[in-house]
């Protein structure tokens, strides 16, 4: 599971300002400091299943590790 811990945001009306680096796992997930360049690991190293409800999106060269699998049953766009 992912855990995603923001500490210091801003609300304004709708809209959230994160203050602090936003991570997943310990992994930055925006390389620069406005939120336009999204980093993601090159490897799968769990198993994932994207349910038929849903539309999900990889960027770049991708890798599933041995043993794990990835189980589409909705749609999955590697970009």
């Amino acid at each position: 599971m992912t855990k995603i811990i923001v500490q210091n945001i801003t609300a304004h009306g709708s809209a959230v300002d994160f203050k602090d680096i936003v991570s997943a796992n310990h992994a930055k997930q925006w390389l620069d400091s406005h939120g336009i360049v999204k980093a993601n690991k090159n490897s799968i190293d769990e198993d994932v299943t994207i349910p038929a409800s849903k539309s999900a999106f990889t960027a770049g060269t991708i890798k599933v590790s041995t043993g794990k699998t990835v189980t589409i049953n909705g749609v999955w766009r590697i970009l």
